[in-house]
């Protein structure tokens, strides 16, 4: 398969996957395929962004999220088509289909292609069997949420400086009941950037803390059926 062959094959493949993407939240996509405009993607009757010819993407501000899932399923989809198989195990069996995207420390980021269901990514660490032998234990829809197990897993963020979800609950509390003293023990400034912490934790850390793990426990319970 010569340059423009294997050009031509992961265009279509990422195509295919991040119209399922886009599909998958909500967007409408408009085949155009002319000499100048490839598709056009739609929010409602908004039009959001396209893509040309050369798979370029163009919008206005709403067109973000489009780009972010564009670069993203880019990414993955290009590390599959290069990465290299592996031998492992999930839950006791021997699997098929899983391809090394990253490995640090004995630890393991896999993807596996699942017709007409996208990429299914998991973590898991070498066995002493052999150097390409490993055991998936954790398994993801979602590639961002792979990569930050893969990255805490293998040492690659230090844990000592991240805060768990009780913590966080500690902290909240406690510059809670700070803010609600009177006569007020703090100033503007500091009660203001107070309510900036606050707002993080109670709009967009707990929430995706909380999010995250019902997502692993309904893509595991999912991805389990898919395989059988």
């Amino acid at each position: 398969m010569d340059y423009d062959e294997l050009k031509d094959d992961f265009t279509q493949a990422w195509y295919h996957e991040l119209f399922r993407r886009l599909r998958e939240d909500g967007y409408e996509i408009d085949l155009i395929n002319n000499h100048r405009i490839y598709a056009n993607i739609y929010s409602g009757d908004a039009l959001v962004c396209q893509i040309d010819k050369d798979n370029e993407l163009s919008g206005d501000w709403r067109g973000k999220v489009v780009k972010r899932i564009a670069e993203e399923t880019a990414e993955y989809v290009f590390a599959h088509k290069t990465a290299p198989t592996i031998n492992c195990i999930i839950s006791g069996m021997q699997q098929m289909g899983y391809r090394k995207l990253l490995a640090f420390n004995d630890q393991i980021l896999a993807v596996k292609k699942i017709r007409e269901k996208g990429y299914q990514f998991a973590t898991g660490y070498r066995t002493v069997l052999s150097l390409n032998h490993y055991i998936l234990n954790k398994r993801y829809c979602d590639y961002s949420k792979a990569c930050e197990d893969f990255a805490m897993r293998a040492g690659l963020v230090d844990q000592d400086k991240l805060l768990n979800e009780a913590e966080l609950k500690v902290i909240y509390s406690g510059l809670t009941q700070l803010i609600r003293i009177d006569p007020p023990q703090v100033t503007f400034e500091e009660l203001t950037a107070i309510g900036q912490v606050l707002n993080k934790i109670n709009f967009s850390i707990l929430p995706e803390l909380n999010l995250r793990l019902s997502l692993t426990e309904a893509n595991n319970h999912e991805l389990e059926e898919l395989e059988v």
